[in-house]
Parts: structure tokens; sequence; C-alpha cells
């Protein structure tokens, strides 16, 4: 009697296109996920250099804005002891359509430093100068600082340098009481253009727009625009995410100042 020979079967056809089908949707599960997480991080990653260069950039106004006006009320001769207002590059200024603004805070530094590090002489009445450029053509707007020296008539330093990458636009109102209320007084906030008396100006608020800083953004394609103040229709750079800081700035040295006249 011939014993019984055990053959080994291999898989069917059917089998076969299973198995493949099987192995493919882990596969693509497997790239899904991998796809996510790395969306994930460059979603994160971008939030979080908007959120670095939004703090900074209102911090640096903040400490920057609210020293407008230190020591100039000892100069009977300065003018514009608050905020620099001419016609002139270095003058505080209103962004004509949605352009940035610029701000010019006039101050006698006690440190004897312009808001970039540059000497300023002793006692001399300087302008911080403030404005958003893209001054390296680097696709990249950025808030940018230069110190104007108002009794020499001249800049200081060699150029605007950089604070925070990524600012894309600048938009300045300034805050002023109505005395004519009858129950209390009431803030009214212009535009540089509309301002007659600077004297007056006790506050100013800022709204920026910022995006990550970065050369190309990594967005949506479909264009955004924002509101910035009284200007609307501020367009986000091409793939950028973008998000607005607001900022109110006291000009405590100009309510001490007027206070103690």
């Amino acid at each position: 009697m011939m014993s019984a020979i055990s053959r080994q079967r291999g898989l069917s056809l059917i089998e076969l296109l299973i198995a493949m089908l099987l192995g493919l949707i882990l596969t693509a599960g497997a790239l899904g996920m991998m796809l996510a997480s790395r969306n994930l991080n460059r979603t994160t990653d971008t939030q979080s250099r908007i959120q670095e260069n939004g703090r900074f950039a209102i911090e640096f106004l903040n400490q920057g804005v609210s020293k407008a006006g230190y020591l100039t009320e000892l100069r009977d001769d300065a003018s514009n002891s608050i905020f620099l207002n001419c016609a002139s590059a270095q003058c505080t200024k209103d962004g004509t359509g949605t352009n940035s603004d610029q701000i010019a805070v006039a101050l006698d530094p006690e440190d004897d430093v312009d808001c970039v590090g540059n000497t300023v002489g002793l006692n001399d009445i300087i302008a911080n100068v403030y404005t958003v450029v893209d001054l390296d053509g680097d696709n990249v707007s950025s808030l940018y600082c230069r110190g104007y020296n108002i009794d020499t008539n001249s800049w200081l330093g060699t150029g605007p340098q950089p604070l925070v990458d990524g600012v894309q636009n600048m938009q300045i109102h300034y805050g002023i009481n109505d005395d004519t209320a009858v129950v209390r007084r009431t803030k009214q906030y212009i535009s540089a253009d509309s301002v007659t008396n600077w004297s007056a100006i006790n506050t100013a608020r800022i709204a920026l727009l910022v995006n990550n800083g970065q050369p190309n953004g990594t967005g949506d394609t479909e264009a955004q625009s924002f509101d910035l103040l009284d200007v609307s229709g501020i367009s986000c750079a091409e793939h950028h995410d973008c998000q607005v800081y607001i900022t109110t700035i006291t000009l405590n040295n100009v309510i001490y100042n007027n206070a103690a006249r």
C-alpha cells in the first residue's frame, strides 16, 4: 500500500489579491498618518512663529512708544516733543491706501542710545522711527527702527535695523480725550493725518498683521484679507497664514507732563 504523500499547497489567486489589498490599505494608512503628523508639525511650527513674532513686535513697540516725551519738556526749544511730525522721511506719517504707517517717537534717551544701540549725544532729543518694510527684497517684511537726531537734523547709524521679521503691516491711531462729554470723558482715536494738536495725544493704538517671517508660506492658496483699525482689505502674503495683534499704549510721560503744568 502506497503511503500518502503530503503536498504543500500555494496561495490561490484570490488569496494573493486579498493579501495585496490588505497590504496596500495598511501602507496607505501608515502614509496618511505620517502626512497628517507632518502637516500638524508644520502648522504648529507656523503658528508658534507667528505668535512669537507678534509677541516680540508688540513688546518692542510697547517699550519704545511708551517713552514718548521723556525729558523733552525740559527743553524749551524742543519742537515735536512727543511724536516728530513733519513731511520728511523721518517723521510720523499715515501710509497711503493699505501701506503701513510710520511712527517717530521723540525723547531724550536716558541711556544715551537710540532704539538699535547707536550712541546719542548727552541731552540730545532724538526720534526713534518705527516702520514696516522689506528692505532686503526677500519677500519678508519686518519691523524696523532707526534713530534720528532732532538737534543735529541727522540720522544715527548706517541705516534702519530689523527688530522682528514677519510683521507685514502696521496701522496706528492716536488717542485724545474728548472733553466735551457731559457725563464723562470719552476717548477718540484718529489717524496721524487727522491730528491737529499733537500735545493732546496721550495714548497710541497699534495694530499689526503678522506672519511666520519665512519667505515661503505654508498656508492655503486662497487669498486672505484683514482689517486693521480703519484700513480694510489688507492682503496677507501669498500662501502665508497671518494673525492680527493690537495693543493700546499709554503715554505716561505725556500725561505726567500735562498734569504738572
